[in-house]
């Protein structure tokens, strides 16, 4: 919660320089308070709508390109360190990795491994909530077709490979 008490309050902070803005090309044009109102109104919507395509267009990044990079990414490091099978078809990603590093037989590669995986979706999420969503499912996809020796990305049902 205070995560994004903080966040909002940068937010907040955030605005101050627009409205400084707003408040200076009034000043210049010698403007009434109606001008000022317009001023900052169109300064703040223009920086909404930049952050509306900022936001749309890195969820489109990811949609396309970023989610194959990270998924690979992290199946490159379940097959370098020739990470074990799950012992149930039933594990999450997060018992699993769980179990691979409190695990002392396992060989110390193979737990650091595991300990790396852990630590990119921790500091995923403390970056931003969507973004460690993001990461989140891409390891739990790299997983999953790790434990099911799938390829990286399947092609669908109906295209045909001869």
């Amino acid at each position: 919660m205070s995560e994004t008490q903080s966040k909002l309050w940068f937010s907040g902070v955030a605005f101050i320089p627009y409205a400084i803005l707003a408040y200076g090309f009034n000043w210049i044009i010698k403007g009434s308070d109606h001008d000022l109102t317009i001023a900052i109104i169109v300064v703040l919507g223009g920086r909404l709508v930049y952050g509306l395509i900022d936001n749309v267009t890195a969820a489109l990044a990811w949609r396309f390109h970023g989610r194959k990079r990270a998924v690979e990414a992290f199946l490159k490091l379940m097959r370098e360190n020739r990470m074990p099978r799950r012992e149930s078809p039933t594990d999450s990603l997060r018992s699993y990795l769980s179990y691979v590093d409190c695990d002392d037989e396992t060989n110390a590669v193979i737990r650091s491994a595991a300990r790396q995986i852990s630590t990119i979706i921790e500091q995923s999420h403390h970056d931003g909530l969507m973004g460690g969503n993001r990461i989140e499912k891409a390891a739990q996809e790299a997983y999953e077709r790790y434990q099911d020796k799938l390829p990286a990305f399947r092609l669908p049902d109906w295209i045909e490979t001869d």
